[in-house]
């Protein structure tokens, strides 16, 4: 299992088809728990206790996602999501800075291969 140290690791990190499904399965479950009004600490409390440890392995993802489809797909405000999922203003603002960094990164990344000295 990758080093929860090392955010490369983490990144790099395939986890097996179990460990994949429980994982969509709780992102869904979440979401569901999310568009019936509960708040983020409210939704994760609906898992069962045997998922309780998930809120740590995928908590930052369940709200990337959430940021995602909300505040990028739907055109909510950082406000209206910390808002509504009771969570901190600048906790979402950071999500989503480094979700665009990310992007960003990825972008330049891509754009740099038409340049490479590499011949096909």
């Amino acid at each position: 299992m990758a080093s929860k140290n090392n955010e490369e690791d983490n990144d790099n990190y395939i986890p097996a088809a179990g460990e994949e499904l429980l994982y969509e399965q709780t992102i869904r479950q979440l979401k569901g728990e999310i568009n019936k009004g509960r708040t983020y600490d409210q939704a994760f409390q609906t898992l069962s206790e045997h998922d309780k440890y998930l809120q740590n392995e995928i908590g930052e993802d369940f709200l990337k996602v959430i940021i995602a489809e909300r505040h990028f797909g739907d055109g909510y405000g950082i406000d209206d999501i910390a808002l509504m999922l009771d969570i901190s203003y600048e906790q979402v603002e950071k999500i989503r800075d480094y979700m665009l960094r990310d992007l960003s990164n990825v972008f330049n990344r891509d754009r740099k291969w038409p340049d490479s000295d590499m011949s096909h």
